[in-house]
Order: structure tokens, then C-alpha cells, then sequence
């Protein structure tokens, strides 16, 4: 028992890294346009619509969240010797709705910051609690019913489950589909309201 939560525990450690770089890198991205005073005077001159902006800063960040993310499964079974026993395409196919639903929180706070460092900070203050309520630590079945609720709202939460599903069993494609349908509503939804910010940042 112990060796599979340490099996498990590993690459779900990585995974959170995974989750607050892509974060970042998305948010810096968009926020090297803002100035001091909080507007975004270079795409003001810009043809870009805020829809096309946010695309262009999203694509990016997905792909070299995409390929950290499969470099960290390889570390993990070739480097640790971690036995993996689900699907890889199940996983990685996973694991691009889980980058763009968290690249879509750090478009969010980064709209609505007006500096670099408020960005980052409200990153470090959004993403802590997040991880929290994950179930890495403990598991979200013996939170109280409220922070059970919030944590559904986590991407890192339900990816975690199909992490640990592929690596400690095969997990079911109807298991994994389950997981992954809530982070595409969470990009859906957090890429919406960014556009909408940024929008409105340009009026």
C-alpha cells in the first residue's frame, strides 16, 4: 500500500508543478502588453481582435505545457521506475483540456491585474488553495461538504484522479472522460471571461 501512494504521489507532485508553470507562462505572456498604468497600449494599435489575442496567447502556453507534461510521465517511468499501467493516449489526451483549463485561470488573473507582480501574486493566492483542495494531501472525500463543492471547480483536482487512475490501474475511458469533461467547462469558462476582460480593457 505504501508503494503505490508513493507510485502515485510522485508524478501528481510533477503535475502540480506542471500546473503553476503553464499558469505563469500564460499570464506573463499577456501581461508583458500592459503598462504601468494598467492598459494594454500596444494591442490598442492592434488590428487583433480580444478573442484573437487570447487564442494567441493560449496556443503557446498549451503546447510547452503539452510537452512538459510528457516529459514529466517519462521521468517518471524511466527515471523513478514508476509502473504505469493505464493508457498514455487516454492520458495525454487528458492532459491538454487540464493545461488550457489552467492557462485559462491565469488569463483570468492576469485581465484583471494591473501589474507583473499583481499577476504573480494573485496566481500564488488562486492556485495555493486550489492545490489544497486537490486531494494530493488529503482526500477531498474527507473535506467538509462545502470544500468538496469548491473543489469541483479545480482542474488540478480532476486531473490528479485520472493521474493516479493511469498510473496505479488501467483507468476506464468512461472513468477518464468523466474527469475531463468538468476541465473543459472550467477552460470554457475561464477563456470566456478572459476575453471578456481583455475586451473591455481596450474600450
Amino acid at each position: 500500500p505504501n508503494g503505490g501512494r508513493i507510485n502515485a504521489s510522485n508524478p501528481c507532485s510533477e503535475y502540480m508543478f506542471l500546473d503553476d508553470s503553464a499558469c505563469n507562462l500564460a499570464s506573463i505572456n499577456l501581461m508583458k502588453f500592459r503598462r504601468e498604468a494598467g492598459t494594454f497600449d500596444q494591442l490598442l494599435v492592434s488590428p487583433s481582435t480580444p478573442r484573437e489575442i487570447i487564442v494567441s496567447k493560449t496556443i503557446p502556453a498549451v503546447l510547452a505545457g503539452g510537452i512538459v507534461g510528457i516529459i514529466i510521465v517519462g521521468i517518471a517511468i524511466y527515471g523513478f521506475s514508476i509502473p504505469f499501467y493505464g493508457s498514455y493516449l487516454l492520458l495525454f489526451g487528458a492532459m491538454f483540456p487540464f493545461v488550457l483549463s489552467v492557462v485559462g485561470v491565469g488569463l483570468v488573473i492576469s485581465s484583471l491585474a494591473n501589474t507583473q507582480q499583481q499577476a504573480v501574486l494573485g496566481i500564488f493566492f488562486a492556485l495555493t488553495p486550489l492545490m489544497m483542495i486537490s486531494g494530493f494531501a488529503t482526500p477531498v472525500e474527507n473535506m467538509p461538504e462545502f470544500l468538496q463543492f469548491i473543489a469541483k471547480a479545480s482542474p488540478l483536482k480532476h486531473f490528479l484522479i485520472i493521474v493516479q487512475g493511469s498510473f496505479l490501474k488501467s483507468m476506464p475511458a468512461a472513468d477518464v472522460w468523466s474527469n475531463v469533461w468538468p476541465m473543459l467547462i472550467i477552460a470554457a469558462v475561464t477563456l470566456t471571461t478572459a476575453t471578456l476582460f481583455v475586451q473591455r480593457r481596450l474600450q
